[in-house]
């Protein structure tokens, strides 16, 4: 059969759920939908679920006018595009300019107890991803904009794992692969994925936000307690590949991938 591509999804803001498509717009910042609007405190500081972890709670679903964002007790409706005055606003070493969505900032503040905006990524505004090369780009995610991960490494991993299966949606992965070995993607020197190629960048180093439930929140020790009895080195745990786009246009669940090695 080869290598497919079996898996699909978008992030439209930044620590919420994440949405499972059948194909997506590549973009050079990342796929249309992913991760263009970010959750920020009254200081243009980035908030996720690493410090609130309630945000795993609020479920996302497209619509013709944008995003619908249900919390507990109410919703708020996300363009998916915003124009309108700009805010310096900060995630990681990154300071953009971003668009504030004023509609949202009453229910997600009373929503959380704390002040909150809602704010977009303008597609004028370019943020560069950390590999140094000049024409890399990455909207909010959190160093680059596209991540693979191969269905054969999860198994490996829930095998590994004392207790329940973890679904691939802890991972946050943009692109899943059937077909390869456990870990390969991170030796993958470029994929093409139908018509397009990325380029691998780098190994994606896991946060805590791998050990929350991707529903409710709730925290635990996995996977990083397994990952780390044989996926560390340098001080961290790796799970996964990051890519950038060396192109544009559109791929699709089931699209066959071709793999370059290191």
């Amino acid at each position: 059969m080869g290598l497919r591509l079996s898996g699909l999804f978008v992030h439209p803001i930044k620590s919420l759920r994440g949405i499972a498509v059948q194909q997506g717009e590549v973009r050079p910042a990342g796929l249309r939908h992913d991760r263009r609007w970010m959750l920020v405190d009254e200081h243009g500081r980035f908030v996720t679920q690493r410090t609130e972890p309630r945000l795993a709670r609020a479920d996302v679903s497209m619509t013709d006018e944008g995003y619908r964002v249900t919390m507990d007790g109410g919703s708020v409706l996300v363009p998916e595009a915003l124009e309108g005055p700009r805010i310096p606003v900060n995630v990681w070493k990154s300071t953009v300019e971003a668009v504030v969505l004023p509609e949202a900032e009453a229910p997600l503040s009373a929503w959380l107890g704390r002040s909150l905006r809602l704010v977009y990524l303008p597609a004028d505004v370019v943020r560069p991803t950390g590999s140094h090369a000049p024409d890399d780009q990455v909207s909010f995610a959190d160093a680059y904009p596209y991540l693979v991960i191969g269905q054969a490494s999860l198994d490996d991993l829930n095998a590994r794992i004392r207790g329940p299966d973890l679904p691939m949606t802890r991972f946050r992965p943009n692109f899943v692969v059937t077909g390869s070995e456990p870990y390969a993607e991170d030796g993958w020197g470029r994929i093409q994925i139908g018509t397009l190629t990325f380029r691998g960048v780098k190994r994606c180093d896991r946060c805590v936000m791998t050990t929350l439930d991707p529903h409710t929140g709730q925290g635990g020790p996995e996977p990083l307690r397994t990952l780390a009895t044989y996926r560390r080195e340098h001080g961290k745990v790796w799970f996964g590949m990051n890519f950038v786009p060396q192109g544009e246009g559109t791929v699709a669940v089931g699209d066959p991938i071709v793999i370059e090695p290191r």
